[in-house]
C-alpha cells in the first residue's frame, strides 16, 4: 500500500515572488473531461488504466466524494489551442480527516508533462493559498506520495512543513 506524507503551510506567508504571469481561472463541471485528459497523460498506467478512470476520478473530486470541492481555489491553466495544461484540485476539507480538520486541502497538482519545470505548479498553490487566505483560512494540507520526490521537494521549498496528527494535540 503506497504511503503518504502530511503537509501543512500558513496561508499568510507570501510565496509570490513576482507578479502572477499566468492567466488561471477557477475550475467548473465543463472542465472535466479536458481535466481528465491532463490527469491521464500526467500519471502511469498504473494510476489510471483508461481515460474513462480518469473522467471518473475528476467528476468524484467535483461532486464533493473526497470532500466539499473547493471550486475558486481551484485554478486551471488552458493554453492558446484551448487545452488544459494544468491544474490544482482543492478541498474545503477532507471527509477522511486524513489532516489537519477545519483545513482546505490541495488534492491534486497536475502539470502536463511538455509543460513542467516552469514554475507553473507554484503560481497555481499561490494562487490557491491566496484564494484561501481571503476567505479567512490560516492554514491548507496536502498529502503527497512518498514516491513523489518532485512534489515533495516544491512544497518543501515553498516553506511546506510535515504534519502528523500529535501536532494537533500539541496545540493549547
Amino acid at each position: 500500500m503506497e504511503k503518504y506524507i502530511t503537509l501543512i503551510t500558513n496561508t499568510t506567508t507570501p510565496l509570490r515572488k513576482s507578479p502572477q504571469r499566468l492567466t488561471l481561472r477557477p475550475t467548473t463541471p465543463e472542465d472535466t473531461e479536458a481535466i481528465a485528459r491532463l490527469l491521464f497523460s500526467s500519471y502511469d498506467e498504473s494510476t489510471f488504466v483508461t481515460q474513462e478512470d480518469a473522467q471518473r476520478q475528476v467528476k468524484e473530486i467535483l461532486a464533493g466524494t473526497y470532500g466539499e470541492f473547493y471550486p475558486e481555489a481551484s485554478p486551471l491553466l488552458i493554453d492558446d489551442n484551448g487545452r488544459a495544461v494544468a491544474v490544482l484540485l482543492s478541498l474545503k476539507n477532507r471527509l477522511d480527516h486524513n489532516g489537519p480538520e477545519e483545513t482546505p486541502t490541495l488534492l491534486e497538482l497536475i502539470t502536463a508533462p511538455s509543460r513542467r519545470r516552469e514554475g507553473i505548479a507554484e503560481e497555481l498553490i499561490t494562487y490557491a493559498l491566496d484564494i484561501m487566505q481571503n476567505h479567512h483560512y490560516d492554514e491548507a494540507s496536502t498529502h503527497i506520495s512518498e514516491r513523489n520526490a518532485a512534489a515533495l521537494a516544491l512544497y518543501l521549498t515553498l516553506g511546506w512543513q510535515r504534519w502528523t496528527p500529535q501536532d494537533d494535540a500539541l496545540l493549547p
